[in-house]
């Protein structure tokens, strides 16, 4: 912990800068990577740098991520304007031609985060369809799509919410539009849903797919199961049998 101190609370861009060198030297305790990394994700997440947002980082456990290459993955670009053109009939026109623009870039980004989501109480258990391409060399135009379950107990309900997040970046400021929605009859968001599944089996050891910086150790919103389902569409690791002797 004495390492720590001037580096743990990052103020400025040359904090900035010595922080990045740091972690990227990976050369200190892991208690103060983990320290470190927090306050280099709120510098970055204050002034909108990067990739990540709120949406998820706060109440997220991410356990599976996966990194899409278009055109082999545009089946998602299908689906995502599916559940677009269905479920937000009142999307205002500046958001809609965001999202037009966006998907047809040749330079489009994507990722699949698999994730578990508490707040006051209520869990559910989902994954993120996040596009995104650059903006400058800093920043990055998001589109989120989010499905969910509800959690009670060790089982998993039907597909009951889809969350829509429109992030292209405009400085510091929220959302362009944001939506939360009842998915329960949607087939398109069920669509979606069944095809994230689907692929959080097919791709969980396919090392091209998967995404596993090494950062993702210290930061807080990556881990592995903390809730253990028994009926998830999504996939969950094998214990080996001596493992599970050990743990017995």
């Amino acid at each position: 912990m004495t390492e720590a101190p001037e580096v743990v609370d990052i103020k400025d861009e040359a904090g900035y800068r010595l922080a990045m060198a740091t972690l990227n030297k990976q050369n200190r305790a892991p208690v103060v990577l983990r320290l470190l990394m927090g306050a280099f994700e709120a510098y970055r997440q204050a002034r909108r740098i990067g990739w990540s947002r709120p949406w998820n980082k706060y109440g997220i456990n991410t356990f599976q991520s996966f990194r899409l290459r278009f055109p082999a993955d545009s089946t998602l670009i299908d689906l995502a304007r599916a559940v677009l053109d269905a479920d937000c009939p009142d999307m205002p026109e500046n958001a809609d031609s965001f999202i037009q623009e966006l998907l047809s870039d040749p330079e489009l980004m994507g990722f699949i985060f698999v994730h578990e989501f508490e707040k006051e109480g209520q869990r559910f258990e989902g994954a993120t369809l996040s596009f995104g391409r650059k903006t400058g060399r800093r920043y990055r135009d998001r589109l989120d799509l989010i499905v969910e379950a509800p959690i009670d107990g060790g089982s998993i309900g039907a597909l009951s919410r889809l969350r829509i997040f429109i992030d292209p970046y405009r400085g510091i400021k929220p959302p362009l539009w944001e939506s939360a929605l009842d998915a329960s009859t949607s087939a398109p968001a069920a669509s979606l849903y069944a095809e994230l599944g689907r692929l959080s089996h097919d791709w969980a050891h396919d090392a091209d797919k998967l995404w596993d910086h090494w950062t993702s150790r210290y930061i807080d919103y990556f881990g592995p199961r903390r809730w253990p389902l028994t009926n998830t569409p999504f996939h969950v690791e094998s214990v080996a049998p001596l493992e599970q002797a050990a743990q017995e």
